[in-house]
């Protein structure tokens, strides 16, 4: 079985116009910096925060499955290329692998080994796609699935990009991440660097052209400050090093690969991240143990106590 989809090519970013004498979709200096002609942009977010549609204004055609539901549209991993400037784009979509669901959706790991695999040797920037003004609790445990997933240093290659643009009017995105009373909101902006971006995902034409020009911006400027590497890490490195074995083998072992890491990561989660309501719970259970077990020493004392005292009077 192929990991990887059909491709298919289209053309991002249409006109070419001057900007400050460089071009708009890319420069020389990138070009050289890049390790591969290639870039690779994955997708993340929880369901329904409009990972596809983005996928699709991305591409500037319609490709990836995208409708409004309570539930994922997406069952499974999904890979579609385009062209901006000189460079291949590739644009991975993701099902629900980030929720608190995902040890019941993907036991084996083996729809997030797939990730691994699309994405191999590693995305360039990881789009957290989140919707404006509805940045939830859901939104926050994806975001933990993203670190969980990739490690805490995902964060440097991160862009949030924020849905439903088009309800900014004529804000600006700097002011409403700014002016947000959500604190969970701003700490995760201020943790990818303040890369942000805005997408209305039922935008066309030159509008459409204009805010995927803004995202490639992004995504050019943090390509050049990592010199053109990808985001890595242990579970992309042994992708790479497989790279000579069976497509079956290759996923077998990366899946395994990431379910240890997984564990890990929930192990140290309960260790050292638990909510303070989960440790106040704990607290008081070990409080309500301790009087109880005083409570019960004290009766135990009582007992032998008015016991010496009946064997006393009896042998007088």
């Amino acid at each position: 079985e192929s990991l990887v989809n059909p491709d298919f090519s289209l053309t991002l970013g249409r006109q070419k116009k001057p900007r400050d004498e460089e071009n708009p979709h890319g420069s020389e200096d990138l070009q050289a910096a890049l390790q591969e002609p290639r870039l690779r942009l994955l997708l993340a977010g929880r369901t329904g925060a409009g990972k596809s549609s983005t996928g699709n204004s991305i591409l500037g055609r319609k490709h990836f499955d995208s409708r409004l539901r309570a539930t994922s549209v997406t069952r499974s991993c999904a890979v579609a290329s385009g062209r901006w400037a000189e460079w291949d784009v590739d644009v991975l979509d993701t099902p629900d692998l980030f929720s608190s669901e995902v040890a019941r959706t993907d036991p084996d790991c083996k729809e997030r080994g797939r990730c691994y695999l699309l994405a191999a040797p590693g995305p360039h920037a990881l789009l957290l796609v989140t919707q404006l003004g509805r940045f939830t609790a859901q939104d926050q445990q994806a975001w933990r699935g993203v670190k969980a997933l990739f490690g805490d240093g995902v964060s440097a290659h991160t862009i949030v990009v924020f849905t439903r643009k088009e309800d900014l009017a004529e804000g600006s995105l700097q002011d409403y991440v700014r002016d947000s009373e959500n604190q969970a909101l701003r700490q995760l902006v201020a943790e990818c660097g303040g890369r942000v971006c805005a997408f209305n995902n039922r935008a066309t034409g030159p509008e459409q052209e204009a805010q995927v020009t803004e995202l490639m911006r992004l995504v050019e400027d943090l390509v050049r400050d990592r010199g053109g590497a990808p985001y890595t890490n242990d579970v992309y490195r042994l992708a790479q090093a497989l790279g000579g074995v069976s497509p079956e083998e290759r996923l077998r072992k990366v899946a395994e690969r990431v379910a240890q890491k997984q564990q890990g990561c929930c192990l140290q989660r309960f260790l050292c991240e638990k909510p303070k309501a989960q440790r106040t719970w704990w607290a008081l259970a070990l409080a309500v143990l301790a009087i109880v077990i005083l409570i019960a020493l004290f009766f135990f004392k009582e007992k032998n106590g008015k016991a010496s005292e009946a064997h006393i009077e009896d042998y007088g």
